[in-house]
Parts: C-alpha cells; structure tokens; sequence
C-alpha cells in the first residue's frame, strides 16, 4: 500500500511539481497530499483518478492494483478484503457446524456473531454503496474516455470535442431534468 505514496510522489517529482503545486489542482491541502505521499492515508479510487487525472497519467501509474487500460478496469483485492473473505468463509464454516448441532466454544460462537453483524452493517449500508458504486462507474468511464481522448492527434481530439457535443443535443443520450430539491 506504501507505493501508492511512493508513486504519487515519484510521478509528481517526475512531471516537475511541487506538493503545493498539485494540490491546488487536486483542491486540497499540501498536508493532506503528503499523508497520501507519506503512506498515512490511503486515498479513495475517486481521489486516484483525481491524481492520476492531475499528473496526466494512467491510475494503475500510481496503484498497479487498478489497471484502467483502454476498456478494461480489473481491481485486486486489498490485504484487508482478503483477510475480510477469510474471517467470512471461516464463519459460514462455524454457522454449518452450530446447524448441524454440533458444539462450538464462545470465541466460535463470537466469530459468528461479529460475522453477523459485518452483514448486517453492510446491509444497511447497501443504498449508500450502491451509489458510491455509481460514482465510481462513472469516474472510471471519465478516465477511460480521457484515456482514450489523450490518445488522439490534434485533429482526432477536434472532431472527438464535435462528436461529444452533438450527443448533447440528442435526448436519448442526455440526463433527463431533475426534480427541483424541496
């Protein structure tokens, strides 16, 4: 997870700005990049696209655990899900063995029991995550078609700007109007 910071800050040295620079661009603190640089925060796949966007560089440049190449976005579990995945196989062991009326010691029965309750805060969380997960799909597109724009010649990135803007215009391709907020 270190070289994520790692990697921000080589790329910044790299692309010749200084913290306070690319802060300003990312609208945030210098503090608050080096926590990021400095491995004391890891930051959010919304705010690596931001980076990535800022140092005009791909998000697997900074994280090679997100690969956002052309069309293709693959995320590897982090060291925290898999270690997740395993205390949550181990509990659905634990919950066969109680069904099947056998005798489980309190520390079992309390990996059951804090398995239950990661579901249920993940259930209650589900509204909340389904739209995190919008935004992320979104962000990720974003990427991808500057990906694909930064691709482009100066006159490919011409009519790429036409092309874009003339599907504004079309209904079927743009947001509907939104309900005015009571």
């Amino acid at each position: 997870m270190s070289n994520i910071g790692e990697n921000i800050k080589r790329i910044r040295k790299e692309k010749g700005y200084f913290q306070k620079q690319l802060a300003e661009k990312l609208g945030t603190t210098p503090q608050n990049l080096a926590q990021y640089e400095n491995g004391k925060r890891i930051p959010k796949i919304e705010t690596l696209i931001k980076i990535a966007e800022a140092l005009d560089c791909e998000v697997s440049d900074i994280d090679e655990n997100i690969i956002v190449h052309r069309h293709t976005v693959k995320f590897e579990p982090t060291p925290e899900d898999i270690e997740r995945y395993k205390k949550d196989a181990e509990a659905e062991k634990l919950i066969q063995k109680k069904a099947s009326f056998k005798n489980i010691s309190e520390d079992e029965q309390k990996k059951i029991d804090n398995y239950f309750e990661r579901r249920r805060n993940s259930l209650a969380r589900l509204p909340e995550r389904i739209k995190e997960q919008k935004s992320k799909i979104d962000k990720i597109g974003e990427n991808i078609l500057l990906a694909d724009y930064r691709e482009l010649n100066t006159e490919g990135k011409s009519e790429a700007r036409k092309r874009v803007s003339e599907l504004t215009e079309i209904p079927r391709y743009t947001k509907a109007d939104e309900p005015p907020q009571e």
